[in-house]
């Protein structure tokens, strides 16, 4: 597990707010550059992409002070959509990339937005139910793994960067933003799916087998940045696995300590 500030393991903290944005951001601007053959200029895209995520977490945490009733993750999804929209257009109108694509750049812009307003909605809730029963049992506030959820990221940018072997610097991010993507979706899987099978050892396997498919996928993205000697699918699917299964293997220890703790 990696230590993590105390302010990061509350995931509805402004600091955890402006990661999840910056991540989200940051990752699928990555992925829609790899895939549109755009990657030579995610040097001037990223910036521009943190921008609009930095913004948008202003945006969506206003809302979720001010309104009477932020109403759920399904609202969330949408004021992250629309604020996302918003900033996009913006965004076209300064970029002359993103302005000669507008309806791509606005579909991806929604695509990004819905998910880091649906997870900072999530998040909120989360945290204070957590919160709540903690002051109902007098005890101290513990999050428990989910302080830990920002870890999937750096296992998926590790296990990415150690197969492809990037050959530049623009391509080392690439390769590493797109495995901490898919360690957004490993983490996913391991809170919303394993830990309904008590995150048992058999878990890890089943972990794997799906991180392998999902990172045979995410291989012919990163196909031209690295000098692997395995074919670009192979190398994702072996990427792919790695991050699964060192997250589910996590996953697996913190939940028995848990119900040691629990004994």
């Amino acid at each position: 597990m990696i230590p993590l500030p105390r302010t990061l393991m509350r995931r509805s903290s402004w600091s955890s707010s402006f990661v999840t944005a910056l991540i989200g951001w940051n990752g699928f601007a990555t992925v829609a550059a790899l895939a549109f053959g755009r990657a030579p200029q995610l040097g001037s895209l990223l910036p521009v992409a943190s921008a609009c995520a930095v913004l948008q977490v202003l945006a969506l945490r206003a809302r979720l002070r001010l309104a009477r009733r932020p109403g759920g993750v399904a609202a969330g999804a949408i004021a992250g959509a629309a604020s996302a929209l918003v900033l996009a257009a913006a965004a076209a109108a300064r970029v002359a990339d993103l302005g000669r694509h507008p309806v791509v750049t606005l579909l991806v812009a929604a695509y990004i937005g819905a998910p880091v307003g649906a997870f900072l909605s999530y998040f909120r809730a989360d945290d204070a139910r957590i919160e709540a029963s903690a002051r109902a049992h007098g005890r101290a506030v513990d999050y428990g793994r989910d302080a830990h959820w920002l870890d999937p990221f750096a296992y998926g940018a590790a296990a990415y960067l150690a197969v492809f072997v990037p050959r530049a610097f623009w391509s080392g991010a690439g390769a590493a933003i797109v495995g901490a993507m898919v360690g957004v979706v490993a983490a996913g899987v391991s809170h919303f799916f394993l830990a309904r099978l008590r995150n048992a050892p058999i878990t890890i396997p089943i972990a794997a087998v799906a991180g392998a498919l999902l990172g045979a996928v995410t291989g012919l993205l990163l196909r031209a940045v690295g000098r692997t000697p395995l074919p670009a699918p192979a190398a994702g699917a072996l990427a792919g696995m790695v991050c699964f299964a060192i997250t589910a293997a996590v996953g697996h220890r913190q939940a028995r300590r848990e119900r040691a703790g629990a004994a």
